[in-house]
């Protein structure tokens, strides 16, 4: 009896792991050796996605410590399902994100703000397995850092630009270049709602060479947008109106009553560098104006400023017998450009608009000098409004936007009040802080006489 039930054990046994065998999975077939094919085939098959993950693999993320973000390593035996959902072709499309395969063996998943940057790094063996998940996604951190508060326009796309900059410094190849990608669209995200500090910052990392690299039409429109409140950006603008973007060989400056304009306005705005600059333009004859008591004016207000090298500037010129002239400053105002002689486009407002607003003759033409500008700075206990006279040198057209860079954009223009001698447009890009309001009147022909910018 013993030994009957030693055979029946042994039988069932058997059974058991006859049908235990039967029931694991076939291993998965590897896809592709070609790593672009591997990935396409992954991300469109769920099932197999797991078969391909390493034991360990190697997670990286981003933590708030305070008011510095701590980067994270730690090996894990297994991947929790939610690190892998980027990886879903179904995802990426109803999440708006975008996958990238760089060779040999990197996949990059980001949105277009910069609030999303997944690095997935594969190894070959018997095939391509994942042994590396970095998420640099900086929205977590960001908001234990600034909690519900509502900042200004911009401010957190600003910051997480800034975030992503400062985080390259503990990066090694390939993430460190994807992220000043993502730092670039952080600061494109913020100029976009308004944001004359993400404006700036997106210029200027777009020509450091270290992200990519954006049209010279885009990064004008952002100097421009950042010099409305920053003496920085009015510089660089000053400079990009020069050299375009290429410090190669030195050239004759591209356009220098602008960039003389822009000099000027940063000057104005505080920067006692610009002031040492104006000096030198002044005295070489760079910008089109070659003028040494000016330029005398200019380094003694710098100096005055502690410009550094500005009083040894001022004193060269003293010893070579240039004096100062109080008739003229070192800002005096540029003789104004005298716009084209044009027709009235129209007495009808919707038809004058229609001709203004696709032609930088006729805004020149019909914008009436001084004209008074409002721009909303960032103040404690709340923004406030300032005003400033602007001469035609100082004006950087088009004020407004043709169709095609408003719709680029995402901006919508419409009349929002209509009289018999003044009339109202309104500026504005929906679901941000940027909002624009220009004032025209009628006297024999429309005219422009203010702008009022609102956006912070």
């Amino acid at each position: 009896m013993a030994g009957l039930m030693r055979v029946c054990l042994a039988w069932l046994a058997l059974a058991l792991s006859s049908a235990a065998f039967a029931a694991e999975p076939e291993a998965a077939q590897c896809p592709s050796t070609d790593f672009a094919e591997f990935i396409s085939a992954v991300t469109t098959n769920v099932d197999t996605r797991p078969a391909f993950v390493a034991s360990p693999v190697m997670e990286l993320s981003v933590v708030s410590t305070g008011s510095k973000p701590r980067v994270v390593q730690r090996q894990v035996p297994m991947l929790s399902p939610r690190s892998l959902v980027e990886l879903s072709a179904d995802y990426i499309a109803k999440s708006g994100l975008s996958l990238q395969v760089q060779l040999p063996n990197y996949v990059f998943v980001r949105d277009r703000k910069g609030e999303v940057l997944k690095v997935f790094t594969f190894k070959f063996g018997d095939c391509w397995k994942l042994v590396r998940v970095e998420d640099w996604s900086l929205e977590k951190v960001l908001s234990a850092q600034q909690g519900e508060l509502r900042a200004a326009p911009g401010a957190r796309a600003l910051k997480r630009g800034a975030l992503y900059d400062a985080l390259t410094n503990e990066s090694g190849y390939p993430a460190d270049v994807q992220l000043y990608v993502s730092s670039l669209d952080s600061y494109l995200d913020g100029a976009a709602q308004g944001n004359d500090q993400a404006a700036y910052a997106a210029a200027s990392v777009s020509l450091s060479g270290q992200a990519p690299r954006l049209d010279n039409s885009k990064i004008l429109e952002l100097y421009i947008q950042g010099s409305r409140t920053l003496a920085q950006a009015s510089h660089a603008l000053s400079g990009f109106y020069c050299d375009e973007g290429e410090y190669g060989d030195p050239r004759p400056c591209a356009d220098p009553a602008k960039s003389l304009a822009a000099l000027k306005r940063s000057a104005s705005q505080g920067a006692p560098y610009a002031l040492n600059d104006l000096g030198s333009a002044f005295q070489r004859g760079t910008l089109g104006i070659q003028d040494s008591q000016r330029a005398l004016a200019c380094y003694l207000a710098a100096a005055n400023k502690g410009q550094e090298g500005s009083r040894t500037n001022a004193e060269q010129l003293i010893a070579q017998g240039i004096t100062v002239d109080t008739a003229k400053p070192c800002l005096a105002q540029e003789p104004a450009e005298e716009p084209q002689a044009l027709a009235c486009p129209s007495k009808n407002l919707e038809a004058f608009l229609a001709d203004f607003l696709e032609s930088t003759a006729i805004q020149k033409a019909f914008t009436r000098v001084p004209m008074k500008k409002q721009i909303t700075v960032d103040a404690e206990p709340e923004p406030k409004q300032v005003s400033t006279l602007l001469d035609r040198s100082e004006l950087v057209f088009p004020l407004i936007p043709e169709a095609k860079t408003r719709e680029t954009q995402g901006l919508t223009l419409e009349v929002v009040d209509k009289r018999d001698t003044s009339a109202t447009v309104k500026l504005q890009k929906p679901d941000t802080g940027y909002q624009v309001i220009y004032r025209f009147s009628f006297d024999g022909c429309w005219g422009l006489d203010e702008v009022q910018d609102f956006s912070i």
